[in-house]
């Protein structure tokens, strides 16, 4: 080999092995420490995006009442629980329940609202959208 490639002089010194371990110890725990926030930013995302979808279900089921003729929006349902033609859980992960309401009589508006609650449990409580809408004749 060349001369002074690899070799060194009498005051140069390299790491030692205590050196190197030490450093990895360091590099370990740095990793241990920063590793709960990793996790917990894996869970804000899907709390996040349970909350997001479920404000998308509830609007898009609003856009179908809304298509409907008000003739055919029956009063009835319940936005607590499973009430026959006022719900759907064709998607597994969320339950849309909505309700009508007559504002007069013989009525005249309409008050919809619907709620979309995700089935899963993230973070807290379980997400959940609504929206309201009042329809005229």
């Amino acid at each position: 080999m060349a001369h002074g490639v690899l070799s060194m002089n009498k005051h140069e010194r390299g790491f030692t092995l205590v050196e190197v371990l030490v450093a990895i110890l360091l590099i370990g725990l740095a990793l241990l420490a920063v590793a709960p926030m990793f996790v917990y930013a894996v869970r804000s995302t899907a709390s996040s995006a349970d909350l997001g979808s479920a404000g998308a279900k509830a609007i898009e089921r609003m856009e179908q009442l809304r298509s409907k003729s008000f003739a055919s929006l029956a009063a009835g349902g319940s936005l607590s629980s499973n009430v026959t033609n006022y719900f759907d859980a064709s998607d597994p992960r969320f339950v849309v329940r909505w309700t009508v309401a007559n504002n007069a009589t013989p009525p005249t508006k309409k008050t919809i609202t619907v709620r979309a609650q995700a089935v899963r449990q993230v973070v807290g409580l379980r997400k959940e959208a609504q929206v309201t809408t009042v329809r005229a004749k």
